[in-house]
């Protein structure tokens, strides 16, 4: 098929290297009637040409015609530029393919054939542009797979380049993202330099893989279900981390794929991952930004995880008693993101209120109660909490 160009008048000068002077000069002028041809001096070993045309099909290609038959004068000793690559940079530049009835697109610089369903299912599976696809496609004999490994294996490259120059880049914005199922729940924070880019999809399908993936490795790690777990992990941790969703490649791969996309300084800064016993509670709050992945996954500027059990193991929990539990703990983690305690409870050679102690400090929702007096009257115990807040100081070693 043809393509549609933009109107647009370009002119191309190229220098040539003779052998006789005269003749050259006589055969340009006779093959470029409608073209200018600049004579140089009698004494001159080199000839410019200049071609002015229009960027319509008939005049691209009856110039790759003039110009292929200039290539194979027999007057020429060299040529200083090469017009193919010029022709075909121009093509590419300026091309606009158009999706046929017949299902084929086809460049004029490229003999390929690329069927239309297999470049829009490319397409779809990675978001990558047409022409990127294309190329992919007619490089690996229209394989699928084979294109989708290679475009991820350049989109990686061209991430890292990308990534190591904007490195020093600040990066004060970002979001939390919890993942809770079960007794498991992972928290963590991803950070990038604008607000806006904290709102893309691009960053949003990041921050929840990151999340899914140490929620993932922390449970497998898990040896005993009966007692609390708290696994902490930095920067390089998290980086390190492979991810189950995407062919097991390193989340710090992963984040530079998607520096390359998104033009942006990344960090994945920290996460956790929290474990409850069999018979504890454990909930989460998210003070959230009305962005949401999906069910599983919620972000924010704000989070908090709570693992809790009951003081009386034997006593059996009926479903109102849970439900009842479950609101509390989620109300405690409510005044976690508020209130900011840094421990559980006040050192045991400490006998004056801990304000920096969670069990010391006056409840969130009802001032006139601790939460030390509040857990203990519904026969509770705190084993974990922690909290983050987006872009924090404190908290930089975890």
């Amino acid at each position: 098929m043809w393509l549609r160009l933009q109107p647009l008048k370009i002119q191309l000068v190229f220098k040539f290297e003779l052998k006789e002077q005269r003749t050259c000069m006589e055969q340009l002028s006779h093959n470029n009637n409608n073209d200018h041809a600049q004579k140089q001096p009698q004494n001159a070993s080199f000839v410019w040409i200049q071609l002015t045309v229009s960027t319509t099909c008939t005049s691209l290609t009856c110039l790759r015609l003039q110009l292929d038959d200039l290539k194979q004068a027999k007057y020429l000793k060299s040529l200083t530029f090469k017009f193919s690559k010029c022709l075909d940079l121009i093509l590419r530049s300026l091309a606009r393919p158009i999706l046929r009835s017949n299902g084929n697109i086809r460049y004029l610089s490229s003999s390929v054939k690329v069927p239309k369903d297999l470049l829009l299912k490319l397409r779809k599976r990675t978001g990558f542009a047409i022409s990127k696809c294309h190329a992919a496609l007619a490089q690996h004999n229209n394989n699928v797979d084979e294109a989708e490994n290679w475009l991820a294996t350049q989109a990686e490259k061209e991430g890292w380049a990308k990534a190591n120059k904007l490195q020093s880049r600040k990066t004060t914005e970002g979001l939390i993202n919890i993942y809770c199922k079960d007794m498991y729940a992972a928290m963590v924070e991803v950070n990038c330099e604008t607000d806006f880019v904290a709102r893309n999809e691009t960053f949003l399908n990041l921050i929840g893989n990151v999340a899914s993936t140490t929620y993932h490795h922390g449970s497998k790690s898990i040896q005993n279900s009966d007692i609390a777990t708290m696994i902490q992990y930095n920067t390089e941790e998290v980086g390190n981390l492979t991810s189950p969703h995407d062919s097991e490649r390193s989340l710090i791969n992963i984040a530079a794929t998607t520096i390359g996309k998104i033009g942006e300084n990344l960090i994945l800064r920290r996460g956790v991952f929290i474990a409850a016993p069999a018979n504890g509670i454990l909930n989460y709050y998210v003070h959230s930004t009305g962005k949401q992945v999906n069910s599983d996954l919620n972000v924010g500027k704000y989070g908090a995880i709570i693992a809790l059990e009951n003081v009386d193991k034997s006593q059996a929990v009926n479903e109102s008693s849970k439900a009842h539990q479950l609101n509390l703990s989620r109300q405690l983690c409510q005044h976690i993101v508020g209130m900011n305690p840094i421990r559980i409870s006040r050192d045991n050679d400490r006998n004056e209120i801990d304000e920096d102690a969670l069990l010391d400090q006056a409840f969130l929702l009802d001032n006139s109660i601790q939460v030390g007096e509040l857990v203990e009257r519904e026969n509770l115990k705190v084993l974990n909490f922690v909290r983050y807040h987006c872009g924090e100081v404190k908290g930089d070693s975890i």
